[in-house]
């Protein structure tokens, strides 16, 4: 992995934490606006630069198993079967198959 690649999962990682941990930690009151946003934009952020960073270096390896894995992820959860656990596992289990075999 390159530094790009690095540097995007641990920013990832500290607005996960950010995100969801803090706020069970601590109880913040914030602006509802601002609860809003923190509910709804910035997890799809941190989604699309998962997509971005991540897939996309996985696609110049092997792209068939990527996009694969990627859509299947997607419509595990769109369909809201299994829950995140459960899409993010078949995700990585059809990548795995798809590349060893």
């Amino acid at each position: 992995m390159n530094n790009g690649i690095i540097t995007a999962i641990a920013v990832l990682s500290l607005t996960s934490l950010l995100v969801r941990v803090l706020p069970v930690i601590y109880d913040f009151q914030f602006p509802l606006g601002l609860m809003r946003w923190m509910e709804t934009i910035l997890p799809s952020s941190v989604f699309l630069n998962f997509i971005i960073y991540i897939v996309l270096q996985e696609v110049q390896i092997a792209i068939g198993p990527t996009l694969t894995a990627l859509a299947i992820t997607a419509i595990l959860a769109y369909l809201n079967l299994g829950g995140l656990f459960v899409g993010m596992l078949c995700g990585c289990v059809s990548y795995y198959l798809l590349t060893a075999w």
